[in-house]
């Protein structure tokens, strides 16, 4: 039976991770809402047609008591430089604003962070918003450290 502690977070003794499934959709839409990318949040339909598995792409969610209480994607790269070396990034890493500070994060992230291992990565990559400063303590409690700078286009603005 899991834990709940007194303000009614949930502790990790009973938090499996594991692929989101397309069964996943609705929770999973909920989930990413909380990213606060501004943006309207993806319809559960839209969202269980990408769920089906893919080779270069795992999509994990923490569950609790069928509760997803968390997500992140790893993305893997296969690149024709370094030898053909494969690396990988994480995106979309959230946890339920409800439920932080518990371990489900952690777990979310060294379960990537293994299967990058499975796939032969030699390094785990991911982005991170300057303002979040939380969120860059907690990676580099993980062993993530700054590397270079992060620059992106925005292809919808640009056009």
């Amino acid at each position: 039976m899991p834990s709940h502690s007194s303000s009614g977070k949930t502790t990790d003794c009973d938090l499996k991770i594991r692929r989101a499934r397309p069964s996943d959709a609705q929770q999973l839409a909920s989930l990413l809402k909380q990213l606060g990318h501004g943006e309207a949040a993806a319809d559960s339909i839209s969202l269980a047609q990408h769920l089906s598995p893919r080779a270069n792409r795992e999509v994990l969610v923490a569950e609790q008591d069928d509760l997803l209480l968390g997500t992140c994607t790893l993305h893997l790269i296969e690149h024709l430089a370094h030898g053909f070396a494969r690396s990988a990034i994480i995106e979309d890493m959230v946890v339920d604003s409800e439920q932080r500070d518990h371990g489900i994060g952690r777990a979310l992230m060294l379960h990537a962070i293994n299967q990058a291992n499975l796939w032969g990565c030699y390094k785990v990559g991911l982005s991170s918003a300057v303002w979040r400063q939380t969120a860059h303590d907690f990676y580099r409690n993980l062993g993530f450290e700054q590397h270079g700078i992060s620059l992106a286009l925005n292809l919808k603005a640009a056009l």
